[in-house]
Order: structure tokens, then C-alpha cells, then sequence
């Protein structure tokens, strides 16, 4: 019976919202501006931490008493551990709540969709973006465009072609990465 419960309690916590909202994270990259809170500390440090910083060009940032903290390729939420766990590590506080939230108003990330669609180029990217979501904030493709050829690249690479045509298709829901480029052919 205890069994079947943490079983039962698994399968809630992996399909709860907070869990799929972190596998939508975007990791930081340097330009990126993100607001930092932190609780549970004296009164008089918060002020000092909870701010927004921009990562610098080497990927980093830094913060009372830790200096510089490399940032780059990390989430928000694994970057909140991180600097809870430097905190603790290097005994300056003993219980420190961390939040960590990437600022809209910082550089604007963005996925291109290009080839033959209604408006191509630049969709802003927003977490849980998809390809069929990229492809409507382009207008759709155009009466020549073929959706069972489109093109995913990534980092200047094909990472394959998707079947968009079939109705519930699993490739429509494939998440995109910042700077990717969806290309619908002729």
C-alpha cells in the first residue's frame, strides 16, 4: 500500500504544473537580464541581492558576498538552487529562499521561421514554444508551402524534417530553442 501511495505521489508531482513549467525553462545566456529574490536572510541583505542583474559576456553575474557566479546554460530554477546551495556552502546564511526569473523587459530571445510562410521572420520566443505555435505567429504557410517537409535547425544545423500535415501530429508540439529556424519549403 505505501508502495502504490509514493507511486501515485510521483505521478502527481511529475504532471504538476511547477514540474512542467521547469522542463520549459529557457537556459540563461549572456545579454539576459533576470531578477534575483531572496528570503530568509537579515533584512538589511535583501535589499542587496534581490535585484536584477545582466549576465555578462563571460556568462556570469555577481552577488554579495559570492562574487562572480557563472550563469550561462543554466535554468532559473537549477540557478536558484545553485545560489542557495553557494550560500550555504560558504556558511553565510543558513536558510535562503531563491528566486530566480528572467526579465522581459531584458534582451528579447527569438526563433526564425522562414521559406514559404505568410510573415517570415523573427517570432519572440516564449517558454513552451512550439513548432505549430511558431508556424501560426507566422501567418500560416502559403498555398505552396509544404508542412510535410518542414525543416528544424538548430545552432546552424538540420536536426531533421518534421511531418506538420497529419492532424495531432506529435512533430507539431516539438519544443523550439532560442535562435532555431523552422523552414517550410515550396
Amino acid at each position: 500500500m505505501t508502495r502504490l501511495l509514493s507511486l501515485c505521489l510521483l505521478l502527481i508531482a511529475l504532471c504538476s504544473p511547477f514540474a512542467q513549467a521547469q522542463n520549459r525553462e529557457i537556459p540563461l545566456r549572456s545579454g539576459d537580464q533576470i531578477g534575483i529574490k531572496v528570503s530568509g536572510i537579515p533584512p538589511d541583505e535583501v535589499a542587496q541581492i534581490s535585484q536584477t542583474y545582466r549576465v555578462s559576456e563571460v556568462g556570469t553575474i555577481s552577488l554579495l558576498y559570492l562574487n562572480e557566479v557563472s550563469v550561462a546554460g543554466i535554468k532559473p530554477s537549477e540557478l536558484a538552487r545553485k545560489i542557495a546551495a553557494l550560500y550555504k556552502s560558504k556558511e553565510i546564511y543558513t536558510h535562503p529562499n531563491v528566486s530566480v526569473s528572467i526579465d522581459s523587459t531584458g534582451s528579447e530571445r527569438v526563433v526564425y521561421v522562414s521559406g514559404a510562410v505568410t510573415k517570415p521572420g523573427a517570432v519572440p520566443m516564449r517558454p513552451g514554444l512550439t513548432v505549430s505555435k511558431a508556424l501560426a505567429f507566422a501567418g500560416g504557410k502559403t498555398p505552396f508551402g509544404k508542412l510535410s517537409k518542414v525543416k528544424l535547425v538548430r545552432g546552424g544545423r538540420p536536426v531533421g524534417t518534421l511531418n506538420l500535415e497529419r492532424a495531432g501530429s506529435p512533430d507539431a508540439d516539438t519544443l523550439l530553442e532560442p535562435e532555431d529556424e523552422i523552414v517550410v519549403p515550396d
